[in-house]
């Protein structure tokens, strides 16, 4: 409940300067002075905002212990606020191996920290210890790993406008996905009950998988390889593609076998109290796919100057949410909110397609080429998968699952690596640059 108020004043700390910095051209270090100026003073207001506004969130909520968790969160605002500039720089550069430090280490001290405070019974304030752990290293590893720039306290009038003017589209269309991506949480919370939402969320989490972890990551990398070719539609177009191809052959088969297995992983690792979460998380896995497909889109949007085209989509998807969310959530609970968001989903990727198509050109036929064989192999090695479990699964229901998974892994592996040509070559040209620097390794130690 507090990450969904916490996550809205988020999406107002840096004011879209992000990405308006990575599309920026020209004077990089002035632009990046006046972000930074920018974005502490934001973060300031709406920390202030936060904590004044925190018995009202709990109002809302009917949970009055959310008070306290929620002005504890909100510092995450500030502290985050730090390290905005020298995570645009990065992405800019496209120095992604620096990244790393700053990635990684926060994300496993929460996890070794989150865990360890819950063991010792500090319950919900075990996730709130470690979530402020996690922004103070994010912070100060990002210093560390962008010693080349330090802010000057110089503000600049007409690069806050130019950034502004960019960014202004990002903000705008975050905000309309934020209430796109937690109304369905709202309604499901106020209408059904804390238990219903902590089905729908938990299927809700499964099923984003590809779109929140594999997509997200690639989607950090493509909007500044974007940027650096927008003037190149030939390459920017086979660019699309190409990745298109690429994490397609990732999402797609999480998100089959995620629908195909939906049922006896949570039977088998969490029992049959969870069964309300099985058939939403299989209709959310459409809904987590098609997102993992379409960041791509926005990518281009953002590196072909068309940022307000992402506000454009979002209106539409937010107009219909809230029409029918309602209605959804009222009579057909959680399965009918999980319908209507994957329906959504459907409609929000063709229209992205098409509005992609006016940057690059593409074709329908493109489309059909980058997506056919991770589709056909997903779904015959599921076939074959849960065709397995079904002769395994008497009394050896964990054992059976796991078997069958792997099954599916291999059976997909096989196939693409058999049948698609680019992976193949990719591979061998990947295992060739790696045998290449072993021996320039190890010639440099003889």
């Amino acid at each position: 409940m507090a990450y969904i108020a916490i996550d809205f004043l988020q999406m107002f700390r840096e004011m879209g300067f992000a990405s308006a910095l990575i599309y920026r051209k020209g004077d990089i270090r002035k632009a990046a002075d006046t972000m930074f100026i920018t974005v502490i003073i934001i973060a300031v207001v709406l920390f202030s905002l936060a904590f004044i506004a925190a018995p009202y969130v709990a109002l809302f909520f009917r949970s009055p212990e959310l008070t306290a968790i929620f002005r504890v969160l909100a510092f995450n605002i500030l502290l985050s606020a730090f390290g905005d500039v020298q995570f645009s720089l990065l992405a800019k550069n496209l120095a992604f191996r620096e990244k790393l430090l700053p990635d990684l280490v926060p994300t496993v001290a929460y996890g070794v920290i989150a865990v360890s405070l819950a063991l010792m019974g500090l319950g919900v304030w075990s996730l709130v210890i470690a979530k402020i752990v996690d922004s103070i290293l994010t912070s100060v590893l990002s210093w560390v790993v962008v010693p080349w720039w330090r802010p000057s306290l110089r503000f600049d009038r007409q690069e806050a406008e130019k950034l502004f003017d960019y960014g202004k589209h990002i903000v705008g269309s975050s905000v309309l996905i934020y209430f796109i991506t937690n109304l369905d949480n709202t309604f499901v919370g106020r209408v059904l009950g804390g238990e219903q939402l902590g089905y729908y969320g938990f299927a809700y989490n499964q099923a984003n998988l590809p779109a929140t972890q594999i997509s997200r990551i690639i989607g950090q990398v493509l909007f500044p390889a974007y940027s650096k070719i927008q003037d190149d539609i030939v390459a920017l177009r086979a660019v699309f593609f190409r990745t298109l191809h690429y994490v397609s052959l990732l999402s797609i088969p999480v998100a089959v076998g995620t629908m195909a297995f939906a049922a006896p992983f949570i039977n088998t690792l969490y029992g049959d109290r969870w069964a309300p979460a099985i058939v939403p998380l299989q209709i959310l896995g459409i809904y987590g796919l098609l997102r993992s497909i379409a960041v791509n889109m926005g990518s281009v949007f953002k590196a072909g100057g068309k940022p307000n085209w992402l506000t454009y989509i979002a209106v539409f998807r937010l107009a219909v949410m809230g029409i029918l969310l309602y209605p959804a959530t009222r009579y057909y609970g959680i399965v009918g909110v999980s319908v209507l968001s994957a329906v959504v989903a459907i409609a929000d990727f063709g229209i992205s397609a098409a509005l992609t198509n006016q940057i690059i050109h593409g074709r329908l036929l493109n489309y059909i080429q980058a997506l056919w064989l991770p589709t056909a192999f997903s779904i015959l090695s599921a076939l074959l998968a849960t065709w397995s479990y079904a002769r395994m699964s008497v009394g050896h229901g964990f054992i059976a699952l796991v078997v069958a998974i792997a099954l599916m892994m291999i059976l997909y592996t096989c196939l693409v690596l058999v049948f698609d040509g680019e992976v193949r070559r990719f591979i061998i040209g990947f295992l060739g640059d790696m045998e290449q620097a072993g021996r320039k390794l190890m010639g440099n130690a003889e």
